[in-house]
């Protein structure tokens, strides 16, 4: 057994590498290591906080200079890289890496937000990739496949047409479903749970006044179980997401819904780009509002191409299973 440090170096709680640093939590607990979530703060402190809500998940606050020490005697993995414009301390990411530890690369909107981390730029150590088409930018990386461990609830009565637990935010292209939901009777309208990014639902509000209001919308809490617990209930689960330079992967609303057994519906934009999911088969594609509209309005959760998506994402979803991927981080990092 042993011990392995998690560096969440992001300001704050929330989005996919939380939760992504929740799983490979559990799951390097899985493969029978000792995990530990650091985040950098101005000094260390022996308090154990909790990661959101996330169970069995905690973190203790260090400073830059114990971090560096930490690094040079227990494997390390950076999961959230800090932000230059957000955090003082986001110098403190290429001396971590100089020390050893390793950067998992998530999205090439990364690019645009940390100083340190630039496309076609050798790392000191070898980054880990979570979609396969970002190594295009980092041919040295290895891709590893999201950890998740499953926990969605059995035998729920899925007593809604649609739903989306992604962010309510530009990159995911909220407003898609709001035209789509403009086409449809209420009860069959996409039902928008994700977290709201306020400028971003401000603007939709404006624009889409008799099918958003803002603040209406509340976020679900930070846990294994939320939002699979939503997805279960539902027939299907819409995520227009498209990330410039980036698609093809998985995210976790994804392998959320397909921990519930239902159906997701992406946008074909997700696909401009080679990776882990393929179109028809482990998802439903459409190309914009019109077209979802009409598969939310005619589709039938029971229908023979739908099971087989649904089977599908299943089978896919063993591939990502903790404990397995778990193993395989800590192959990768020597533990």
């Amino acid at each position: 057994m042993s011990e392995v440090a998690i560096l969440f170096l992001r300001p704050g709680l929330g989005g996919g590498t939380t939760t992504y640093t929740a799983h490979l939590h559990a799951a390097l607990q899985a493969a029978g290591h000792q995990p530990m979530i650091y985040r950098a703060r101005i000094r260390t402190e022996d308090k154990l906080r909790p990661f959101g809500r996330f169970a069995h998940t905690w973190y203790r606050n260090f400073s830059a200079r114990d971090l560096l020490q930490l690094v040079k005697h227990t494997p390390a993995i950076i999961t959230a890289a800090a932000a230059a414009k957000d955090q003082p301390q986001y110098t403190l990411v290429p001396q971590l890496l100089a020390a050893g530890a390793r950067l998992v690369v998530h999205d090439a909107m990364e690019f645009k937000v940390h100083d340190h981390i630039k496309p076609d730029t050798k790392l000191p150590t070898r980054p880990i990739l979570i979609r396969q088409s970002m190594r295009r930018y980092f041919p040295e990386a290895l891709w590893l496949p999201h950890p998740y461990m499953r926990s969605a609830p059995s035998g729920v009565l899925r007593d809604k047409v649609a739903v989306s637990v992604t962010h309510v935010k530009s990159v995911k292209r909220t407003h898609l479903l709001l035209e789509a939901n403009r086409l449809l009777p209420p009860e069959r309208r996409v039902e928008i749970l994700g977290a709201e990014h306020r400028i971003y639902s401000y603007q939709l509000a404006q624009r889409y006044p008799d099918v958003f209001k803002q603040g209406q919308h509340k976020a679900f809490p930070m846990t294994f179980e939320a939002a699979p617990a939503i997805c279960a209930r539902a027939a299907y689960c819409v995520d227009m997401t498209r990330f410039p330079d980036d698609g093809g992967g998985t995210q976790y609303p994804l392998l959320e819904a397909m921990d519930a057994r239902a159906v997701n519906i992406m946008h074909e934009d997700w696909f401009t780009v080679p990776g882990e999911l393929v179109r028809g088969k482990h998802v439903v594609t459409v190309s914009g509002a019109e077209q979802l509209a009409g598969v939310l309005r005619h589709g039938s959760y029971y229908g023979e191409h739908e099971q087989r998506v649904v089977e599908a994402g299943d089978e896919l979803l063993k591939q990502h299973d903790h404990q397995l991927v778990g193993n395989l981080y800590a192959e990768e990092m020597k533990l």
